[in-house]
């Protein structure tokens, strides 16, 4: 599997060469849990079984990138998708089953924890680099008080403008990007030390995405959902 994906991103990074890429990436996904959550009676276990059965954890991702769009499908059950739009600058996001007619809006330019303490999260590389499937990696850490984002990528492989993203602020992704100048192979997502997701890359497509992957339903206000407030998110029915 290392050697299968070396090969794939070098010659991906040949075919993007000059240009953002073009294609699917999968990520799997795996959760850890602190010492102090397991002294808790909160083991790995009970935490996956429970997210499991709230349709809260995927432990498969696949991203579709074309120019600034990108289209996020992920194995929970029920199933769920989200949709960036950049000409909107919003990421939407839709499940299959009872919510099937709900989508959330999130706004991209918006940093949710800036929006709460003033404060943006601190965006730096790390001095160190670590090997991801026999890649080597630089790291860009987005620090927030909440928690912290490892993103690990190597400037020459999966390319990406980032001038398509300069205004998806959320998530870091926009100075990410500045910086990396290339999708990430790897993403460690660590909450207050409590718990640590970790999204590895295992399989790269190259292919022409279809413009209908990112199309997006009629979507209606509906206040009766909105009734918990959030600065960049607004909850809309989707009209059949």
């Amino acid at each position: 599997m290392k050697q299968i994906l070396v090969t794939i991103i070098i010659l991906t990074s040949t075919l993007s060469y000059g240009q953002s890429f073009e294609g699917t990436l999968t990520y799997v996904a795996n959760l850890e849990v602190s010492k102090k959550l397991e002294e808790m009676g909160m083991s790995k276990k009970i935490i996956l079984d429970k997210m499991r059965s709230e349709g809260s954890w995927s432990d498969t991702i696949r991203t579709s990138y074309k120019q600034g769009d990108y289209y996020n499908l992920t194995n929970n059950n029920p199933r769920t998708w989200a949709v960036y739009k950049s000409e909107t600058n919003k990421i939407y996001s839709m499940q299959d089953g009872a919510g099937s007619d709900i989508c959330t809006v999130t706004d991209a330019s918006v940093d949710l924890e800036f929006k709460m303490t003033g404060k943006m999260p601190h965006i730096y590389k790390l001095d160190s680099t670590a090997i991801v499937e026999g890649v080597k990696c630089n790291i860009v850490r987005v620090k927030w008080k909440s928690g912290v984002y490892d993103y690990y990528f190597n400037s020459t492989k999966l390319t990406v403008d980032p001038l398509l993203f300069t205004t998806h602020i959320y998530d870091g992704w926009a100075e990410f990007l500045k910086i990396s100048k290339s999708l990430p192979l790897k993403i460690v997502k660590s909450t207050n030390g409590m718990m640590e997701v970790t999204m590895t890359l295992v399989s790269i497509k190259p292919e022409a995405i279809k413009d209908e992957l990112f199309s997006i339903p009629t979507l209606v206000p509906d206040n009766d959902l909105n009734f918990l407030k959030l600065p960049n998110r607004e909850i809309m029915r989707i009209k059949k």
